[in-house]
């Protein structure tokens, strides 16, 4: 792999693409934490509970607002897209993709049905479809719920793969559900930049990689602007035909 640009160096705008052969296979080499997983819907009905309690959640500097990381990922979606946002949270990113992107029609899922509940009442004008569902045993059902079918052109993971214990499994769940020729985007904190006790492993550049290059030819890596530059990292492919890492004829 091509070294990762120094923020000193590199322009702020910038946006580092790596391609890989994909003949070059890999197992993921993620790095597991001792932290237990407190990743619950107990647990997180309580956490956005505190703050939309608090007013936290409606603050224009909650700081559950990514803002480079989203503005990244609403360049990557065209117009028209059916969008689903996996463990969507508060909503802001649904949001605004509505807000940004008029033509969308986004679908948002969480396993908090507090938080479902709290940005459904508020988005009730954005036109915005929110499901409760756990995403670890039935992201697959997702179809039945949703007016945009079984299949979409976009699917969202954006600061979740850090909390799931078996993030294969989800993320295979989540390519079920888009097009051949679809966009997935995936957002985490770089390696352990952001220490958390509800992260359950670490992840850098070879370990993305080496989980989604199955399912495209390309996986592209943005960076961002500091102080976000070393902190997070962004990954999107356009899913192929097929599972690339299956056995050819000769």
């Amino acid at each position: 792999m091509g070294a990762i640009p120094d923020s000193a160096t590199e322009p702020r705008s910038s946006e580092n693409l790596f391609r890989r052969n994909i003949g070059l296979q890999g197992r993921v080499s993620e790095k597991i934490m001792n932290s237990p997983n407190v990743n619950t819907p107990d647990y997180w009905n309580d956490v956005y509970h505190g703050e939309f309690e608090s007013g936290g959640a409606a603050s224009p500097h909650y700081y559950r607002d990514y803002g480079p990381v989203h503005d990244a990922i609403l360049r990557l979606i065209p117009d028209g897209s059916r969008v689903l946002d996996v463990a969507c949270g508060p909503g802001l990113l649904c949001r605004k993709i509505r807000q940004r992107i008029p033509s969308s029609q986004v679908s948002g899922i969480d396993f908090s049905n507090y938080v479902v509940q709290r940005t459904t009442e508020r988005d009730r004008d954005f036109g915005i479809e929110y499901h409760c569902l756990d995403i670890r045993t039935s992201l697959g059902t997702v179809g039945s719920q949703s007016a945009a079918g079984s299949q979409f052109d976009v699917v969202i993971m954006c600061e979740i793969l850090e909390h799931l214990e078996e993030p294969e499994s989800v993320v295979a769940s989540a390519m079920d559900l888009l097009r051949v020729g679809g966009r997935f985007i995936l957002s985490c904190p770089h390696d352990n930049e952001i220490p958390d006790p509800e992260h359950l492993r670490t992840w850098g550049h070879d370990d993305l990689f080496h989980l989604l290059n199955k399912y495209s030819d390309t996986i592209s890596f943005t960076h961002f602007p500091p102080p976000y530059f070393h902190v997070w990292m962004l990954a999107y492919l356009t899913k192929t035909a097929g599972d690339l890492l299956s056995p050819r004829p000769a």
